[in-house]
């Protein structure tokens, strides 16, 4: 049964890797989605960044909760409640649900799926602070139980749902390499660092996908993305350079924007005592020495915004907190008050894989800081190694002497406390800093639920991240999506890069 199931899905592969111009108007032609980054695993359970795996892989395995064009939390695979005071979430399965293999969705899956994230993601260990148990009421319902209120668990929908009785089937390696989920389209082929193909489930319980095959093009390079739209190799490409937006709206191309996660920023290595930037006079002159205004207008064309922290309309948004403004004057004056006159050297690393404009960003950064006396260095690393170089700054900070252009969980996040809480709270990995008032801000700021009494807290917290600048905000991502006449694709705002091709319709 294996080796007809592989053969019969090595033929659609296939079939589905034809040329696309080769088959223009027909029924088969796959509908091509040209994305800059593959996923790090085909197992979202195990995937330690949501962001490169999910625009893929959601298509194939779900969340427990959806999310609807707007970008608010809805019933998906469940629905859900909270108890009154906010320590106990219980998730109501929709009934009829299938895997793609034809398993029945029960609780003993959301149940395994739970555990197995428990144990193998740091992302979800992450959003389990606060967690105390898992008990299944019945085949259909499942609740959490918390040790305090925790508004962190349910917004980035970490929870992805596989099924117990596929592992218990084929155990560990079958499981991870031929994913069997619940959502709109089932897996068929992946061939690493080039493509990925899946094929609409008939059986969805959202209603079957219009656009029946699919074929997910990784093309890391910027140029070679809008290079396929161009030519008719893709029908939709993902992370279109800024600078390219308005030409391609000028040559016929349909192009969406949607502000997402993350926030690019200048990231200090603070645990390092012995580096010019642990102190804070430097930092304020860094954040004086850097025309971010210049960046965004002048390189990527207006797309990008511009917050010090959060966007308004989030919780915690603070209007009166402003950005450092453009002074190089200023700049030298307070490096010269620091002790360092005629400046110092410093290694700056950007963030290589994810995002676009993080190179062209850090390259503007070297020449505004080389104004002030700041001579830098310039390289990048790709997201597993700077994820290591974190670490090791909170492990063994007298080695770690660099500074870096990184995307940081900030505004548009799932929700403003655990961007706080994931990017400077001293327990987190990721963390570079360290303020025990900060701390105790944000600590409280998770358990409140109320939303008006949440903000007061997250406003005070971000007021100390702006005047002991840890990192300093440059520009807001931008998600711009671009597709060929005929098209139709909305993505929905904030969070992360979205990819659902159950979303996608044609009108020709």
């Amino acid at each position: 049964m294996r080796s007809l199931r592989t053969a019969a899905a090595a033929a659609l592969a296939v079939a589905l890797a034809a040329p696309l111009a080769a088959q223009t108007g027909q029924a088969t032609a796959p509908f091509v989605v040209a994305i800059n980054h593959e996923p790090d695993t085909l197992d979202p359970t195990i995937s330690v960044n949501t962001v490169i795996s999910r625009p893929t892989m959601e298509n194939v395995i779900e969340p427990l909760v959806g999310v609807d064009a707007g970008g608010n939390l809805v019933p998906g695979l469940a629905s859900w409640e909270y108890s009154d005071d906010g320590r106990v979430l219980t998730f109501t399965l929709r009934e009829g649900v299938t895997f793609h293999n034809g398993d029945p969705l029960t609780a003993d899956d959301v149940i395994f799926s739970h555990e197995r994230m428990r144990e193998r993601s740091s992302i979800y260990q992450s959003r389990l602070r606060n967690f105390d148990r898992i008990e299944k009421i019945d085949d259909l319902t499942v609740r959490l139980h918390f040790r305090t209120a925790d508004v962190t668990f349910l917004p980035p929908r970490n929870l992805s749902i596989v099924s117990k009785t596929y592992f218990d089937r084929v155990g560990e390696e079958e499981f991870v390499t031929h994913p069997v989920g619940t959502g709109p389209y089932r897996f068929v082929s992946h061939s690493p660092a080039q493509e990925m193909i899946l094929t609409a489930n008939e059986d969805y319980w959202g209603g079957v996908p219009e656009i029946r095959d699919v074929r997910f093009v990784f093309a890391s390079e910027d140029s070679t993305r809008v290079a396929m739209l161009r030519a008719g190799e893709a029908d939709l490409i993902l992370n279109v350079p800024f600078m390219e937006r308005d030409r391609l709206e000028a040559e016929g191309f349909t192009t969406r924007q949607i502000a997402v996660t993350p926030t690019v920023s200048v990231q200090f290595t603070l645990n390092n005592p012995d580096v010019p930037w642990h102190d804070v006079r430097v930092r304020r002159a860094i954040a004086h020495a850097i025309d971010a205004d210049g960046i965004v207008e002048g390189l990527f064309h207006g797309v990008p915004a511009r917050h010090p922290r959060f966007a308004p309309g989030e919780i915690g948004y603070d209007p009166e907190l402003t950005n450092y403004e453009y002074d190089p004057a200023l700049a030298r004056e307070m490096l010269a008050e620091a002790g360092y006159p005629n400046g110092f050297d410093m290694p700056l690393i950007w963030w290589h894989g994810e995002n676009s404009g993080l190179r062209e960003t850090a390259e503007a950064v070297s020449i505004y800081l080389q104004q002030v006396g700041i001579s830098t260095q310039v390289s990048s690393l790709d997201v597993p190694d700077f994820i290591g170089r974190l670490r090791a700054a909170r492990a063994n900070p007298s080695t770690e002497d660099w500074v870096g252009i990184t995307p940081t969980p900030m505004a548009q996040y799932f929700d403003p406390t655990i961007a706080l809480a994931f990017t400077y709270a001293s327990s987190s990995p990721f963390s570079q800093y360290n303020n025990a008032r900060f701390d105790a801000l944000v600590a409280e700021a998770v358990q409140t639920v109320d939303a008006e009494a949440r903000a007061p807290l997250i406003v005070e917290a971000t007021r100390i991240l702006h005047d002991d600048v840890p990192q300093i905000s440059l520009w807001n991502n931008m998600a711009v999506y671009a597709m060929r006449p005929g098209v139709i694709y909305e993505p929905g705002p904030r969070h992360l890069v979205r990819a659902m091709i159950s979303d996608v319709s044609l009108s020709e």
